[in-house]
């Protein structure tokens, strides 16, 4: 038994291709939709966790009473998406580690597809499929890494900055191509990657955890690429869009801490202070937007420490609107 109740495979014992780790937050029908596809994945074996951060919404109850099969784990607080999906990492006995959020459907070959990208190619570590819009239009297929080069582009031209949120050329999506880093909403990772880089960094409550870990995985030497026949649905914001301003706020800090981490501090501090002089752009036209980011940058430079997340703190279910392009 691992920590939280948590189990690895014992000897004799058969190994799933994949973990699906899912983490919830006062999402439960979308929950329920969530693990009704997963449960309809076919040609692959599938081992499915649950890590509720303490829900309001009886989405725990709800998982253990639908889904037996569930690996629940009750987290009793709102831990964020990198500690609560370390909880089930921890466990989780798969070949494979896929992590998925709660507003989204796969389709029955989704993880299939996934799976058999990295059987297929073992010098790539981390994968994601294209993810579409309800509309069925594409929402991401791989990234860029945000830099300060792009985001002083982004401010010359008057635009908000993207967040680094930058996805593969049109034309690129169609194909297989490596990346810098792929969308933590359906990311899947190898067992032995996350054995050799660690789990993920818990100082990121909310936003750039999976930037992180892939920027980490590939200064281990990791490769990371998309594949794009594996397709699946990300509805977004269904719980970041219920405090706005928290969850920009958080946004920015987190950007900031990430910065600060892989660039240094005078690249953090560097972005911070044109964070700040788009705030005073922009003051009078969206002036509550600019306090949410003020504050952000405010906690992230009095801080720098663990985040510590506010009253009422949400989680998982992608940006709410304007907040990754914020």
């Amino acid at each position: 038994m691992t920590a939280d109740g948590g189990r690895r495979a014992t000897a004799g014992a058969a190994v799933p291709d994949v973990s699906v780790v899912i983490v919830s937050y006062n999402t439960r029908a979308l929950l329920d939709g969530c693990l009704r596809s997963v449960q309809g994945s076919t040609g692959v074996t599938v081992e499915t966790w649950v890590v509720d951060n303490a829900s309001p919404d009886g989405s725990a109850d709800h998982v253990a009473g639908t889904f037996p099969d569930v690996r629940l784990i009750r987290s009793g607080a709102n831990r964020g998406f990198a500690a609560a999906n370390n909880l089930a990492i921890a466990g989780a006995a798969g070949r494979y580690l896929l992590l998925l959020n709660p507003d989204t459907v796969v389709r029955p070959d989704t993880i299939a597809r996934l799976a058999g990208f990295l059987d297929g190619r073992p010098a790539v570590g981390i994968t994601g499929p294209r993810v579409l819009n309800r509309d069925g239009t594409t929402q991401s297929c791989g990234y860029r890494y945000p830099t300060l080069a792009r985001e002083i582009a982004m401010s010359r031209d008057g635009r908000r900055t993207s967040g680094g949120r930058r996805t593969v050329p049109a034309d690129a999506i169609d194909v297989s191509r490596e990346v810098d880093w792929i969308d933590g909403c359906c990311l899947m990772i190898r067992r032995t990657v996350v054995d050799r880089i660690g789990p993920l960094d818990e100082q990121f409550f909310l936003y750039a955890e999976e930037l992180d870990w892939c920027r980490t995985a590939v200064a281990a030497g990791v490769r990371i690429a998309t594949c794009p026949d594996a397709e699946m649905t990300h509805f977004g914001g269904q719980s970041t869009a219920q405090v706005k301003g928290q969850s920009l706020a958080m946004f920015i800090e987190t950007r900031l801490r990430y910065y600060h981490k892989h660039d240094g501090l005078a690249t953090a501090a560097t972005v911070a202070a044109m964070y700040v002089l788009g705030c005073a752009r922009h003051w009078r036209a969206e002036r509550d937007k600019s306090r949410a980011k003020l504050l952000g940058i405010q906690r992230w430079w009095q801080g720098r420490g663990p985040t510590v997340p506010p009253a009422g703190a949400i989680e998982i279910g992608g940006p709410a609107a304007g907040t990754r392009r914020a």
